[in-house]
């Protein structure tokens, strides 16, 4: 009774129920205490007639054929002796719940063979079932292929994404060799690349092949891959198989943006791993750990960073850290006591060389997993959480679990990682998860979910947007599959699900950018289209389809002959075949119009590189009216030879009535002024003592208006020169003109004393005959209007005024009334009168003239008695 009681007592601190059957009475005659916990009944009821049949009420009906089914072929063998019997089924307990029992039961009979009792030992192993299921749904629901061998490299596990990737389906490939089925070429040489399976059976040691591998379906098409294969270690360190994840990397190779998203993640996913993760140097000091390994050793991250690695390894540690640093892959998995605590766990250790540039060996890393769990648990069940890890290790997805019973959801840690909730997982329901959708996107989700629900469809896949912490909405993928009874109802649906925003934000600025394009080439008001070296066309915009009436959205069903006028078909195929050669050629061509006109148009053909073909880009401009501008520019220029030739004519004969009039100056006026300034001056010396001093005053009036109108005639005939003689351009240095004018004057008029400032380095191409006529008119009257000054000053300068070069005489003499500017450059125009300053009025309109011949234009600024700038 003692040992009865303490037995009892002991059991009922632990998960085993102890029961015995007398198979006489049919009915049991012992039950621990913990059986009757589960089921609420009295040990009394149940160890009452009728006990046996209440457990067995709450066995599902399959399960206890099954046990029945085990229990009969046991006693049906023909010895004596007890036999052993050890079998799996569902209890549904008083609470509701299905809980998984292993019955591990002794059948005793007696010595005539007669069953006579039946001992047995039941463990929950709830837990256990779950977690290999949730293994097998999880690995039939991730995105990712995985595929496990055994020790010989045959098949023992192929998902469906491996059998989609493949080719081969997964009935196929079960029991194939994998090297058979995983077929791996060098992307860019497409060389066949050895099975990394035999590689990490022989190494036992994880691999990852580079990013240019692809896999060669069933079908021969290649497919880049992202591959690792990692081994499967029995405890004795053998190789008991492989497990190979394969990822389709062609979307993610398409896209940039989503290659820095997946290293993004694998940094959250390394600070939030669920294994710890530490760095180290080669002095052993810790230069990373997160907080995972913290939590293992019983510290902070902080107060570890920096530290000693012997302060959290012991000794049994050390080979796998010095392995690291020989440049060796290390491993240790068993006992280990942290300095920070007392407690004595179990651990797993891998650790890595971490290399320089130069390749040499400056630390190590390591990955500890906390084993003290899993290693009271069954190997096989070690082995599928390993499988597990490393599968889920090449992913950056989150884990939900539903119970569409009762609606219960399950949301892993990662999920709500990437929800933005800083929260570990949770227990939900599937309403307010429903809640946190899109509204456009709820329906649909809830109709994809029921469908799969009911068996229509094999996998639940879902794309939507859903809020995350912050109340934004992002785009997540979600896939998962349903967990059936018998009836083949859904009581279970496991799943995993990964953010996408990057991708679909992608995406839309692609269709966004696709769309500006076909907008911006519909908009060009020249035609524009794109050919392959056949000449059949790619791309057509609207001003081609505007102008010839062909349809742009189909023009794979085009050519370049529907775009040119067919008597320019040979000349337009010379200009593409020359194209694609040299890279651009052009040409004048026609285009037939919808009204059946031809249009001329200058065509351009340059080569471009359109996914991975050379194409043509070919761009027809419309040029009706550059042509019809040329007939007129053509009929323009003969109406213009022929004014032209008329116009020379007229100006021949305004030089010969010129001509004649400059001789007829010359000579016939000439004659009497000498006539009378020789009389005069003869009669003023043969009678001037006889004058009175009103005579001699007029006769010398006289002298000098004959002098003055010689001048009149010299300044009239060296106007008419100046328009007449043609002009010798040549280079004229100005400021040396400008300089030796000046020396002339100061010779001539030596009793003034002029600041003249000329700026030095004046070039100009012109007529340096004509010029200086210019400039010593200039400089003459800048001269001559500063008589009166007290301080004459004049300056001779140089500025520029945009894209003209403005010349300046400048001076501080009498200067001008400016309400006369507009006569100053007209003939015998004065503005000052003889008394107070001598003149013609005919050197500024000569000045005019030969600026004007020289394409150039004259002006002048001036106020009264603060002197003038003439440029």
């Amino acid at each position: 009774q003692r040992l009865r009681h303490d037995t009892e007592e002991a059991l009922s601190c632990g998960f085993h129920i102890l029961y015995r059957i007398d198979c006489r009475r049919r009915g049991f005659d012992y039950v621990s205490p913990t059986g009757s916990d589960m089921l609420a009944a009295r040990v009394e009821t149940l160890t009452a007639d009728g006990g046996l049949d209440l457990v067995h009420r709450h066995i599902p009906p399959n399960d206890l054929a099954r046990i029945r089914s085990a229990v009969a072929a046991r006693t049906n063998a023909t010895d004596q002796q007890a036999h052993d019997l050890e079998l799996e089924y569902r209890l549904r307990g008083a609470d509701g719940r299905v809980r998984w029992l292993r019955d591990s039961m002794r059948i005793f009979r007696a010595d005539d063979g007669t069953l006579t009792h039946i001992t047995g030992a039941i463990m929950e192993v709830t837990d256990t079932r779950m977690a290999a299921e949730r293994l097998r749904v999880t690995l039939h629901s991730i995105g990712d292929a995985v595929i496990a061998t055994d020790a010989t490299g045959r098949i023992t596990l192929f998902n469906p994404q491996a059998a989609a990737l493949s080719g081969w389906s997964e009935a196929e490939a079960l029991g194939r060799s994998a090297a058979e089925v995983v077929v791996l070429h060098q992307s860019a040489h497409h060389t066949p690349v050895r099975c990394p399976v035999d590689r990490v059976l022989n190494q036992r040691d994880a691999i990852a092949l580079p990013d240019t591998v692809s896999l060669r379906n069933r079908h021969g098409t290649l497919i880049p891959v992202a591959e690792r294969a990692y081994p499967i270690l029995a405890d004795d360190g053998r190789a008991a198989g492989a497990v190979v994840v394969l990822r389709d990397e062609r979307a993610a190779r398409e896209s940039l943006t989503r290659l820095h998203e997946s290293e993004a993640r694998y940094r959250t996913l390394v600070e939030s791993s669920p294994v710890g993760i530490f760095h180290f140097d080669h002095d052993l000091r810790i230069t990373f750990i997160n907080n995972r390994l913290a939590e293992i050793v019983d510290a902070s991250a902080d107060e570890l960073i920096g530290t000693d690695l012997l302060a959290i390894a012991d000794q049994s540690m050390m080979p796998a850290i010095r392995a690291a640093l020989a440049g060796q892959l290390g491993r240790y998995e068993g006992p280990y006591r942290t300095a920070y605590s007392a407690l004595d766990i179990r651990i797993g250790i891998r650790t890595a060389p971490v290399r320089d540039a130069a390749g040499n060996v400056k630390g190590g890393v390591g990955i500890v997993e906390d084993n003290t769990a899993k290693y009271e648990a069954e190997r096989k069940l070690r082995e599928s959480e390993t499988r597990y890890a490393l599968a889920m290790r090449g992913t950056n997805e989150g884990l939900w679990d539903w119970n569409p019973l009762n609606k219960e959801l399950f949301l892993s840690s990662r999920l709500m990682a990437l929800l933005g909730d800083p929260a570990a997982s949770i227990r939900t329901t599937s309403d307010a998860w429903l809640s946190r959708l899109h509204p456009e996107d709820r329906d649909a989700y809830y109709t994809r979910m029921v469908s799969h629900l009911k068996g229509e469809t094999e996998y639940f896949e879902f794309e939507f947007r859903i809020a995350d912490h912050d109340g934004d909405y992002r785009w997540f993928r979600s896939r998962g599959v349903a967990q059936r009874d018998d009836q083949g109802k859904a009581y279970r649906m496991v799943g995993s699900i990964g953010d996408i925003t990057a991708r679909m934000r992608a995406q839309l600025e692609l269709n966004n950018e696709l769309g500006f394009s076909r907008t911006l080439v519909d908009s060009l008001p020249v035609g524009l289209c794109v050919a392959r070296r056949d000449g059949s066309l790619t791309l057509l915009n609207q001003f081609f389809g505007r102008l010839t009436g062909l349809p742009t959205r189909q023009p794979h069903t085009l050519s370049t002959h529907d775009l040119i006028a067919p008597e320019d078909h040979a000349l337009v195929d010379q200009r593409i075949e020359r194209a694609f050669s040299e890279g651009i050629a052009w040409t004048e061509t026609r285009v037939p119009a919808a009204d059946g006109t031809l249009v001329p148009v200058h065509f351009l053909a340059r080569r471009v590189t359109l996914y991975d073909t050379e194409q043509l880009l070919c761009i027809a401009t419309d040029i009706s009216e550059r042509k019809q501008a040329e007939i007129k520019m053509r009929d323009l220029n003969r109406e213009l030879e022929l004014r032209v030739e008329d116009r020379t004519a007229q100006l021949a004969a305004a030089v010969t009535e010129l001509e004649a009039f400059s001789y007829s100056v010359s000579h016939d006026l000439r004659s009497p002024l000498r006539a009378i300034d020789g009389y005069a001056r003869i009669i003023r010396e043969d009678y001037h003592t006889t004058f009175t001093e009103d005579a001699h005053q007029l006769f010398e009036r006289m002298l000098a208006a004959v002098s003055r109108m010689s001048e009149l005639i010299d300044d009239l005939l060296e106007l008419s020169r100046v328009s007449r003689r043609p002009l010798e351009r040549a280079p004229v240095d100005l400021s040396s003109m400008a300089g030796n004018i000046i020396a002339e004057l100061k010779q001539r008029h030596p009793g003034r004393a002029v600041a003249a400032s000329i700026e030095p380095g004046i070039h100009v191409v012109a007529d340096a005959k004509l010029l200086r006529i210019a400039v010593e008119n200039l400089l003459g009257n800048a001269w001559k209007f500063t008589a009166k000054c007290t301080s004459p000053q004049l300056r001779f300068s140089r500025q520029q005024d945009g894209d003209e070069t403005v010349f300046c005489v400048e001076d501080n003499g009498a200067g001008f009334d400016m309400r006369y500017s507009d006569k100053l450059f007209g003939a015998f125009q004065r503005l000052h009168t003889d008394r107070d300053f001598e003149g013609t009025g005919i050197g500024l309109a000569t000045v005019a003239r030969i600026i004007q011949r020289h394409g150039g234009r004259v002006w002048a600024n001036s106020e009264i008695d603060q002197g003038a700038c003439f440029f």
